[in-house]
């Protein structure tokens, strides 16, 4: 449960307690800068993580897409319907959810996705995008 007032509104449970200062009243976009980076750092973990490997959320995290037979352009499909589904579900603070395939940059063994998506920060809500790389079978956001 987020709190209108504080700092914190987007933070997940874990980041808030372990701040090592009480939350401070900040402007909406300090607020919503802070959402989303909270955001980004739990894309990082979620879709770094396998099916499997929670006990308490068995279908958390992606598929590993290793698969030599799938085409490249299904495996691309594959992935970023896999992403969507993957976010819908176990990020609660984004809603409307698109994610798109970007032009690869230089290396081939490097896939990267754009993800679409309307936060929702209290009783409001922002349009964000965020970049992913993924690259060595590991998700990141890039800036």
């Amino acid at each position: 449960m987020t709190h209108r007032s504080g700092g914190m509104l987007g933070s997940r449970l874990f980041e808030r307690l372990g701040a090592s200062e009480p939350p401070v009243v900040e402007g909406d976009e300090s607020r919503l800068a802070e959402a989303i980076e909270s955001i980004k750092r739990h894309l990082v973990d979620l879709l770094n993580s396998h099916p499997g490997h929670s006990e308490c959320a068995p279908e958390l995290g992606l598929l590993d897409f290793n698969d030599a037979t799938v085409g490249v352009l299904d495996l691309e499909l594959n992935i970023q319907r896999a992403i969507r589904q993957c976010i819908e579900r176990f990020e609660p603070r984004v809603q409307r959810v698109e994610v798109e395939s970007l032009p690869k940059a230089g290396d081939p063994l490097q896939l990267r996705f754009q993800v679409h998506a309307t936060l929702d920060i209290g009783r409001d809500s922002a349009q964000t995008t965020i970049d992913l790389l993924l690259n060595d079978k590991r998700y990141q956001c890039l800036d």
